[in-house]
């Protein structure tokens, strides 16, 4: 399918939610909760350019997978090598062991383009242990204070932010809420449940945003909602909402290369190959071109917050 000019991103453009899955470069960790099948580096750049004005890749911010664990070797040496793929910014989300990494390890990291730590709550499909968490979050947030530029990045459903909300207001680091903070379309809620910007959560996210306190990412929506031939359209009220709200807050990523859902990873079978998600980008794009309105909000969401969060 060839994109339009109106599905596809513009000039300086970023998607700061990608990750790359290449058994030739490293092996996965024992303890992964599921198998990904190959997504290697030179499919991530023809899907990125494929969506992009020009048919050149956008800037990337390549995030560790959970199938790797704490072994972020891949993600460094993907960043190390950039200059010789891509003309445009790489940037990197490490997952680290917050007691056994050092200040000179996170200096190399830095070095090479990494801009946080990423906290996914989500990917085991276990049930949500808000005071871990948010010990996590503070033992993590404080370890990366003071290295320039980098940001958490968490992964959990959207009532967490609820009983997190003194927690985020109180961290020294700016926090970026993965898939719409985990907030849900009316296709992934129950009847009754609160549905669209009524749920649990999706006040306390736009105060943490108006606050300056973080950043929403809009991605992952095939996990958000179940209404993937309208491109998600459950989803239209809250987008155009935080678009409203919150237009200087948003970030976008493509989640490529799509894995699945964690809740459908219980008790599975380390050898059986999760395959991805085929999903229609171009799809996705047309509809958020449509819901965030002016054209200041789009490059706002597509080129300036990223541009700046990701430094």
């Amino acid at each position: 399918m060839t994109s339009t000019a109106a599905e596809r991103l513009p000039v300086g453009a970023w998607d700061s939610h990608v990750h790359v899955f290449d058994s030739t470069l490293g092996p996965f960790s024992p303890s992964r909760s599921y198998t990904p099948a190959q997504a290697p580096l030179s499919q991530l750049l023809d899907f990125s350019a494929h969506l992009s004005v020009g048919n050149t890749p956008s800037n990337l911010v390549i995030v560790q997978p959970s199938p790797y664990g704490f072994d972020n070797t891949i993600l460094l040496s993907l960043l190390k090598a950039a200059p010789s793929y891509t003309t445009g910014s790489v940037r990197g989300i490490a997952v680290i062991d917050i007691d056994k990494v050092g200040e000179a390890e996170l200096m190399s990291m830095h070095e090479l383009g990494v801009r946080g730590l990423r906290l996914n709550v989500q990917a085991s499909g276990h049930a949500v242990d808000v005071e871990a968490v948010q010990s996590l979050m503070v033992k993590s947030a404080w370890l990366i204070k003071d290295l320039p530029g980098w940001k958490l990045q968490i992964f959990a459903p959207a009532y967490i932010w609820n009983d997190l909300y003194d927690c985020v207001h109180n961290l020294p680091v700016t926090v970026i809420l993965d898939h719409l903070g985990g907030l849900k379309g009316s296709s992934k809620l129950s009847r009754d449940s609160p549905h669209g910007v009524q749920q649990r959560g999706f006040a306390s996210i736009v105060k943490m945003a108006q606050e300056s306190k973080v950043l929403v990412k809009i991605s992952g929506l095939y996990r958000a909602s179940t209404e993937g031939k309208s491109g998600y359209s459950d989803l239209e009220p809250i987008i155009r909402t935080l678009a409203e709200k919150i237009p200087d807050r948003l970030i976008w990523g493509s989640d490529w290369p799509h894995t699945g859902e964690g809740a459908n990873r219980l008790d599975r079978n380390l050898g059986v190959i999760e395959p991805f998600r085929v999903i229609d980008n171009e799809l996705i794009l047309e509809n958020l071109r449509r819901w965030v309105g002016s054209e200041e909000t789009w490059r706002k969401t597509m080129v300036e917050t990223p541009a700046a969060t990701y430094i």
